[in-house]
């Protein structure tokens, strides 16, 4: 179900994108118009430049709604990547629960187990023992961690500091 969330949130960023673009250029395309208008007066070129304003607007104008369209489809993008990223998670959690119950059986078929039975009014003969069967030789333990050493602390006493080191900070009289 979150897979196709985000297979809608990555469709509606490359739909935004274009469309953001196809405004641009319809806007580039009347702002470049306008030399072909009564409004000449507002724009000193002449209307015989009209058709090359017009593919410059437009040029123009795919190329500034493209721009804005990436930036607005980059959010719907995000939200894609987290809910696959959420789906991955999912799964890596789901394989690790299931790794776990599947050992536990393993490991609980090892285990004894103990039952609290009421005490009898007389003990039964002891019945013949079978011989146990051997135990799996256990995993040899692995070497111990080593630490890195301690680092030395990074603010000191003055009481405490080196001697060709100056205290941090000068002694306060209270």
């Amino acid at each position: 179900m979150l897979e196709r969330f985000a297979e809608q949130l990555l469709r509606k960023a490359d739909s935004v994108r274009v469309g953001s673009a196809v405004v641009g250029g319809i806007l580039g395309v009347i702002f470049g118009a306008v030399p072909l208008t009564p409004l000449e007066s507002v724009w000193p070129i002449p209307s015989r430049f009209g058709v090359a304003t017009m593919l410059i607007g437009a040029l123009t104008g795919v190329l500034v709604g493209w721009v804005v369209g990436e930036g607005r489809a980059f959010r719907f993008r995000v939200q894609a990547q987290m809910a696959l990223f959420q789906v991955e998670i999912e799964r890596k959690v789901e394989a690790a629960v299931m790794g776990a119950v599947t050992q536990a059986p393993a490991a609980a078929s090892v285990a004894p187990v103990l039952v609290a039975t009421a005490p009898a009014a007389a003990p039964a003969p002891p019945a013949p023992v079978a011989p146990a069967p051997a135990a799996p030789d256990p995993e040899p333990a692995s070497p111990p961690v080593q630490l890195p050493p301690p680092l030395p602390p990074l603010l000191r006493t003055p009481e405490l500091g080196d001697d060709e080191m100056p205290p941090l900070s000068p002694p306060v009289a209270l």
